[in-house]
């Protein structure tokens, strides 16, 4: 599965690319051969500029954006996924998440402490890509109307390939840039199914 989102991922990029090019060719070319009347002749260029930057918004923004935020929200399912998994064959009793933590990445690092694989950076960049993803759900993944504010400010600062942008004119929103959950996403295929391998090894997961 998480093999999977990598290449839905890599593939949303690569057909994003690829449309955005056609896009901003058909807008130019538009552009280039609109003619106005003599009164309005003076808006020629105002008017082609605008073709183009309406495109470049609709894919650097709104499409890409869109596509990004459903691969995060995609990936970190299927993180749940193999935790609840894990939970099926889970070899000892399960202590509840302190408030305020998901429950998905406490067992994770729960699992990940008792056998000490040493992924405690990877579960700590998975729980700060859970915070984004829950203001992506409930918020739209604008920053200023969402409760959980600091968290989501801090965990953009954590991360690589996130920021805090304002070119969503709707108000100030995370963004994701090209490649970034992928890298996450990339690093989970190794990490999570060692950590599994790990936990059968010394009996906390049953096979």
């Amino acid at each position: 599965m998480l093999e999977n989102i990598v290449d839905y991922l890599e593939f949303s990029e690569q057909n994003l690319s690829w449309q955005r090019k056609r896009e901003i060719r058909s807008a130019k070319l538009e552009g280039d051969h609109i003619e106005f009347d003599p009164p309005d002749e003076h808006l020629t260029g105002q008017y082609r500029h605008q073709l183009i930057e309406s495109a470049e918004y609709r894919f650097d923004v709104c499409i890409a954006q869109s596509i990004r935020y459903a691969g995060l929200s995609a990936f970190i399912t299927v993180i749940e996924l193999c935790s609840k998994a894990f939970l099926k064959v889970l070899g000892f009793e399960l202590t509840r998440a302190p408030d305020g933590e998901n429950k998905n990445v406490y067992l994770l690092s729960l699992l990940n402490q008792k056998s000490s694989s040493g992924f405690e950076r990877e579960i700590e960049d998975l729980k700060s890509l859970t915070y984004i993803r829950n203001c992506i759900v409930h918020a739209a993944g604008f920053i200023e109307r969402y409760k959980y504010k600091a968290h989501i400010i801090e965990s953009i600062n954590k991360l690589q390939g996130f920021a805090i942008w304002k070119e969503n004119y709707l108000g100030v929103s995370v963004c994701i840039n090209p490649g970034a959950v992928e890298l996450y996403a990339r690093k989970a295929t190794e990490w999570v199914p060692k950590l599994h391998e790990n936990c059968i090894k010394i009996g906390i997961i049953k096979q």
